[in-house]
């Protein structure tokens, strides 16, 4: 048995394969998504536990969409990721439920102590 879904969103390919790569060794039920609608989208279907959210996406601001994600989707656990980390972006990113911010580049021990 797992230990849940996660769906990971964000536009480098590098970044996307490797987590997901990384949270299926480690049991876990993944998914990916290029760009926020595709994001949405699978949000829908699938109902995961666990949100990787990239901030600059192609079609829009992850960080923007957090407090209505979380208006929607309440009972999810949401990680925000970014290259560009302002202690104000992370601030905000707390303030409006997410349980974690991660700056890219992050190393998989990160990853680790976050999904325990």
């Amino acid at each position: 048995m797992g230990k849940g879904v996660i769906l990971i969103i964000d536009d480098e390919i590098g970044i996307l394969n490797l987590l997901s790569r990384f949270l299926k060794r480690r049991g876990f039920e993944v998914h990916t998504a290029i760009n926020l609608s595709e994001g949405k989208n699978q949000l829908e279907k699938i109902d995961p536990d666990f949100l990787f959210l990239d901030v600059n996406l192609p079609d829009g601001n992850g960080l923007e969409s957090l407090p209505h994600l979380k208006d929607t989707y309440p009972s999810l656990t949401v990680i925000m990721m970014s290259a560009f980390d302002h202690g104000k972006m992370r601030s905000i990113a707390k303030s409006q439920g997410a349980l974690a911010f991660l700056s890219k580049p992050f190393s998989l021990a990160e990853i680790d102590q976050i999904i325990v």
